[in-house]
């Protein structure tokens, strides 16, 4: 997430120019700069370009309407806010000087106004009362991720300003748990091997991480932590390739490879044992990767800047799930399944949110989507979770907001962050 995508670089998508990033990227800035030598139709065509490539894309359905307006195009500018509303999102509509210029428009006020109504109900709370803390951890932590280890009744917490990873007993009690290593900085990504009794964890140099430290911060880089221990067995780098990289949500698969996203560098990671070397599985392809899970042979996967993907495991060609024509699905961070739905953690858009998306017989497309938490006091730039007898167990409050672009903490009492559960329905029942 968030981590790396508040302070991440954007650069991955250079190797393949035509691919849907790339190109939503290159046509959005052809738009915008023609926008600015106020080329109106070439900005309007470029955006709409750039709309085909990725839908429903938050901030370019505002400023398509926008652009609408400044076309004195009020039918186009209605379709453009409509589409944002019917995705579930909301902005600042008092504050929106087209859509303002719009309700003023006798023919149009109508539509600006079943649209501004839509956005309240955006606003309204959904989940309250199902969403229930587990506990609390305290102090300038940043958490962002979080394993159950059930052989030890306890959970595994990832903390980035922290520096470290905590183990929270069942009523609460936080103890130590990672050894001291020089190759860790910001712990990030989390991942379990019971079998093997292997923690996976990501560590990367994240501004949280390294504020007010003098020396020399480690790489980015994938530890292998042994799980009785809590002693990090070995350190796996990022092949050297000049460029820059940080390594944050990962997953393990059937035959215990495990598969890293770098959210910095854009590219997906695979190591196939716990002696082998950290190779590139996926290049060119996502903006920003972040959560992942398998289902049966295929790899589902998050990109921040464009949706949910379906990576073949043995090699090939990933796809971009097709949604429902209202969805929004940019900004998800973590994603989680129970074996046949996806359960999708949004902090990227207004507002933040918790998805379940069931996906088509054949799991190349998402068939349904359901918003079962958002406008909600403890959704505060949720993270990453699990599924667990029926709960989707995640970081509800990781603290991302209580620290500026530098690191630093914006306040000397930042609200602790929080795990919270949220009962899954079954599908059956929906």
């Amino acid at each position: 997430m968030s981590a790396l995508v508040l302070f991440g670089s954007f650069m991955a998508m250079a190797q393949d120019p035509e691919g849907d990033v790339a190109a939503f990227r290159r046509l959005r800035a052809e738009g915008l700069e023609a926008a600015r030598a106020e080329d109106l139709v070439t900005a309007s065509a470029r955006l709409a370009e750039a709309d085909e490539r990725i839908p429903n894309h938050p901030g370019l359905m505002i400023l398509r309407a926008r652009l609408a307006m400044a076309m004195d195009d009020p039918a186009g500018a209605l379709i453009h806010y409509g589409r944002y509303g019917a995705a579930g999102l909301v902005f600042n509509v008092e504050a929106d000087t087209a859509f303002a210029d719009l309700g003023a428009r006798p023919d149009h006020a109508a539509g600006a106004a079943v649209i501004a109504g839509l956005i309240d109900e955006n606003r309204q709370p959904v989940g309250e009362g199902a969403l229930v803390p587990l506990f609390d951890l305290h102090g300038p932590v940043l958490a962002e991720s979080l394993v159950r280890d059930a052989a030890g009744h306890r959970w595994l917490v990832s903390q980035i300003a922290g520096r470290t990873i905590v183990s929270v007993a069942d009523d609460g009690t936080v103890s130590p748990w990672l050894q001291p290593h020089p190759a860790v900085s910001g712990v990030v990504g989390l991942a379990l091997d019971e079998a093997r009794g292997i923690l996976w964890a990501t560590t990367a140099p994240l501004p949280p991480a390294v504020h007010g430290r003098s020396h020399k911060a480690p790489a980015t880089a994938l530890l292998q932590i042994d799980l009785a221990t809590g002693r990090v067995v070995q350190v796996h780098e990022v092949p050297s390739d000049g460029r820059d990289h940080g390594l944050g949500d990962l997953t393990v698969g059937p035959a215990g490879e495990v598969y890293v996203a770098d959210g910095t560098g854009g590219d997906l990671y695979r190591l196939d044992a716990p002696d082998g070397r950290l190779q590139p599985f996926v290049t060119g392809v996502f903006g920003s990767p972040q959560g992942m899970v398998v289902l049966g042979d295929h790899l589902f996967l998050a990109d921040y800047s464009s949706g949910v993907w379906r990576v073949p495991l043995s090699g090939g060609t990933p796809v971009r799930l097709a949604a429902p024509p209202e969805a929004s699905l940019i900004g998800i961070d973590g994603l989680a399944t129970d074996g046949r739905r996806l359960f999708a953690i949004q902090n990227g858009v207004a507002p933040q949110r918790v998805l379940a998306l069931a996906l088509t017989p054949d799991h190349g497309g998402i068939a349904r989507l359901e918003v079962l938490a958002a406008n909600l006091p403890a959704l505060e730039e949720p993270t990453t979770g699990i599924v667990i007898d029926g709960q989707l167990v995640f970081i509800s409050r990781s603290q991302w907001n209580g620290f500026d672009q530098d690191g630093a903490p914006r306040q000397t009492d930042l609200p602790p962050a929080q795990i919270s559960r949220l009962p899954l329905t079954p599908e059956h029942d929906r």
